[in-house]
């Protein structure tokens, strides 16, 4: 492993060529023993919880070409130099998803042997906490595939926060917050309007890939896609999870044990409404916090009806 005191410039942090073709099991290992492990920060010299300033946020939002990366870079790693504007400072570890037995989904929703996926997941917040201001936690979710892009997602359980509740894991979370409180803060609604510009509802991320895809690069003839995805806290993370205002929100996550169940995976469909689980989501790494989990990125895929050409 290299030294973790050595400096590192974020920006530059990207994939080795070829990235994209190795296997999921390849993708696995550099993200974990590279990406996450390799400048460890040390609690002492860790870059302080921030989100980007208003400028940065401006100048982003402005450039139509910026926010399309959003929705068509298929990398795992930011582009190189440009800035996370949200989510800016969190910690990631290695999961599995473990497929029900019953699940009647396709793709690595569906049941072993073809479905079920490795991945990494990425827990941050919005904006850092503050007396003044709502706790806003969120989760980047990445799953590895065979010579084929990542499989990704991001969830929320909504916007605004969750007031004074400090427990990361205490709400269930979704990819689809349309109709979940409306009311938005200065930069989310510039933001909001922004991406408007790319995607016709902002508010909402396609999982349809999630089914059209397995692990091993395999693509179901009939994909039978969900409506919506919940990621419903496990008890036990909810048990284990132990924080106050005075500590830096990485830290009780960072004490999670490995291997520890983190969500319930339920999907609905509109047809009833009612949530199926039809997985478990399992950290299989303990939490790092790393120059390379803050350049993880997590591709936006929008529902192609969404998509503003």
């Amino acid at each position: 492993m290299t030294d973790t005191n050595a400096a590192v410039d974020e920006r530059s942090i990207t994939t080795p060529a070829g990235y994209v073709g190795w296997s999921a099991a390849q993708k696995h290992e550099w993200v974990w023993e590279t990406l996450l492990c390799g400048h460890e920060h040390h609690p002492v010299d860790r870059p302080d919880l921030e989100m980007a300033g208003a400028w940065t946020m401006l100048t982003i939002a402005g450039r139509r070409s910026q926010l399309q990366k959003t929705l068509d870079h298929d990398g795992d790693c930011m582009p190189t130099g440009r800035p996370k504007i949200i989510h800016t400072r969190g910690v990631a570890a290695m999961v599995e998803f473990v497929p029900d037995a019953s699940s009647p989904f396709t793709g690595i929703l569906g049941p072993v042997p073809s479905g079920g996926a490795t991945g990494v997941c990425r827990m941050s917040l919005a904006v850092p906490p503050s007396g003044a201001r709502s706790f806003t936690p969120g989760m980047g979710l990445k799953f590895f595939v065979d010579g084929a892009p990542s499989l990704d997602t991001l969830a929320m359980n909504h916007t605004v926060g969750q007031g004074r509740d400090i427990n990361v894991f205490a709400n269930t979370f979704t990819h689809d917050l349309t109709g979940e409180h409306e009311e938005l803060r200065v930069p989310q609604k510039v933001m909001s309007v922004a991406f408007r510009r790319v995607s016709s509802n902002p508010r909402r991320l396609s999982i349809a890939h999630f089914a059209e895809w397995c692990a091993d690069g395999s693509r179901p003839d009939l994909p039978h896609v969900p409506d919506r995805l919940v990621f419903r806290p496990h008890r036990e993370v909810v048990e284990h999870y132990n924080a106050s205002w005075d500590d830096d929100v990485r830290d009780p996550i960072i004490a999670l044990p490995s291997g520890i169940g983190l969500y319930t995976v339920e999907a609905a469909n509109a047809a009833d409404g009612a949530p199926l689980p039809i997985g478990e989501l399992r950290t299989t790494t303990r939490f790092v916090s790393s120059p390379g989990a803050d350049r993880l990125f997590f591709r936006h895929h929008v529902v192609e009806d969404d998509r503003v050409h």
